[in-house]
């Protein structure tokens, strides 16, 4: 049981390392047809190729504003971003979605980067995981929503350790038995 906890609190650090790394780029709108030098004011929106709404994207005198919503291709809302106009750094609540319309993350993003807590969910909505980046706690829910293990970074990476440790001893435990 111990061993499923750690290896399912590996794969959790490894996807919010993946996610932390595609955050960056949340809402790039390089890839739109505005010349560099546009002044962009006002609502932006754009499509896929089928015509449905792919994004809508809100600015202030150019800076990113509003609520911005980008959609997977079935018109289900995939991402929504909610920038904080009263901050002067570039900050929003983030909220990502399956191909269904169900929750699958939530969190705050400043300039680019996750901070404070972020919270996963599981394929029905339920609270499954809170990332404290701040503290570098990961805690886990039950299905009802009860804390069910609490770790913090440190400790999982140091039994990460621990665990790369015992499995190269048992193979080289193996090969002497081989031998």
């Amino acid at each position: 049981m111990k061993i499923k906890k750690i290896s399912f609190l590996l794969v959790l650090l490894f996807s919010l390392n993946l996610f932390g790394a595609n955050s960056k780029n949340i809402s790039n709108t390089s890839k739109l047809n505005v010349p560099k030098r546009s002044f962009l004011n006002g609502p932006v929106k754009t499509y896929y190729k089928n015509g449905k709404i792919k994004s809508k994207e809100y600015y202030t005198g150019n800076r990113k504003t509003g609520i911005w919503q980008y959609y997977h291709e079935n018109g289900k809302i995939k991402t929504e971003v909610m920038f904080n106009a009263l901050s002067k750094d570039e900050e929003a609540i983030v909220k990502t979605y399956d191909e269904k319309g169900v929750i699958i993350s939530s969190g705050k993003v400043i300039n680019g980067e996750m901070v404070d807590v972020w919270t996963y969910y599981d394929e029905m909505g339920r609270k499954l995981n809170t990332y404290d980046l701040t503290k570098g706690v990961i805690v886990t829910y039950s299905e009802k929503g009860k804390v069910i293990l609490r770790v913090s970074e440190k400790a999982l990476l140091n039994r990460l350790e621990e665990i790369m440790v015992e499995v190269n001893n048992d193979r080289i435990r193996a090969n002497e038995e081989k031998n």
